[in-house]
């Protein structure tokens, strides 16, 4: 039964993909999975339940390829790198099913739960930073999430536009404003080293650095 539903499941996240959600027929799904259409409503409720597991699948696979990414042993900064590098290549490997996540509302709190498990990984990371001292323990990792991972799903959707392959400048670029810069508004870090945190002002200016330097490597 396992295997079946993960085939109803593969189907699906081919047909959305390729024909998006209105276009998508349950039909469809079930000749690709070579299964009848009944075997699917075994399962799914419905085309909206039947997207809700895709997108389910998807981030709870992308939190398991997560946690494999992230050498336990490194610094809080090479973590936070290997988080990144994974994020973006998945993104962009991925970009037709993160497009679906949009369009598949959270139907119960199960489904918010696989996306704040998946958040999470960032949040250990910079906890185990603050618990080995390298962090302060009032850094705003709450902020910090939302500009690492806001920034890498912009930037992916920028290098779809143009067309352009897996460009690590991207994830480097956010660490420098994040990490290393303590010139820039990113202070983000480095001010929270020294008890101040990123106004709202601040993050959105990082953003935009962010941005700046990607249209520049890209020309």
């Amino acid at each position: 039964m396992e295997a079946k539903e993960s085939s109803i499941l593969d189907a699906a996240e081919k047909i959305f993909a390729e024909a998006g959600f209105d276009g998508a027929k349950v039909s469809d799904i079930a000749r690709a999975a070579s299964v009848a259409e009944g075997t699917v409503y075994l399962y799914y409720k419905n085309k909206q339940d039947l997207l809700a597991g895709v997108v389910g699948r998807f981030w709870t696979q992308l939190t398991l390829g997560a946690e494999e990414a992230i050498a336990p042993d490194t610094t809080t900064a090479m973590q936070l790198e290997q988080l990144g590098r994974y994020h973006l290549q998945s993104l962009l490997n991925q970009f037709e099913v993160v497009s679906l996540t949009y369009r598949a509302r959270p139907q119960q709190e199960q489904d918010l739960d696989q996306v704040r498990e998946y958040v999470r990984v960032f949040d250990r990371i910079m906890q185990r930073g603050v618990d080995r001292g390298e962090l302060p323990e009032h850094i705003p990792i709450v902020q910090l999430r939302d500009v690492f991972f806001g920034t890498l799903e912009f930037s992916a959707r920028t290098l779809k536009l143009r067309e352009r392959p897996y460009d690590h400048s991207v994830v480097t670029n956010l660490l420098s404003i994040m990490v290393t810069s303590p010139d820039t508004p990113s202070g983000m870090i480095q001010g929270a080293i020294q008890g101040k945190e990123p106004s709202n002002r601040e993050l959105m200016n990082a953003l935009k650095a962010i941005q700046k330097q990607l249209k520049t490597s890209g020309n």
